[in-house]
């Protein structure tokens, strides 16, 4: 096989395993999400969970410095300090149940994709 025809196919493969990062996920009772961000991506993306104290790790694989802010109806209920490339940090919630948008509020990280959404039942 070629050497193109090869990287093609591991651009490909490496294609079809960030877009999987992306999805949905729902969390069992108690157990932390891990949010990964990069740029403009939350991974992953929409989460689902149940009432009760959430905690959230976060790390920054992205070349950029971004944040993480939860709101509901337009009201931030918590967000994260400015993440440096490379850091991580934690976030400790408690929320109603509702529709909540994650998002990183640094420069246009929103504008240009950086979102995703938290249901909580």
């Amino acid at each position: 096989m070629s050497r193109w025809l090869l990287s093609a196919v591991a651009a490909v493969a490496l294609a079809a395993a960030l877009a999987a990062c992306g999805g949905s996920r729902n969390l069992a009772d108690g157990h932390p999400l891990r949010l990964a961000l990069t740029e403009y991506r939350l991974h992953p993306q929409n989460v689902s969970v149940s009432t009760g104290t959430l905690t959230i790790f976060i790390h920054n694989y992205g070349r950029l410095t971004h944040n993480v802010v939860v709101s509901r109806d337009g009201q931030s209920v918590a967000a994260t300090k400015p993440i440096a490339p490379g850091d991580s940090t934690e976030l400790d919630l408690s929320l109603a149940p509702g529709h909540y948008l994650m998002t990183s509020t640094i420069l246009s990280d929103e504008a240009l994709g950086q979102y995703g959404t938290l249901i909580v039942s």
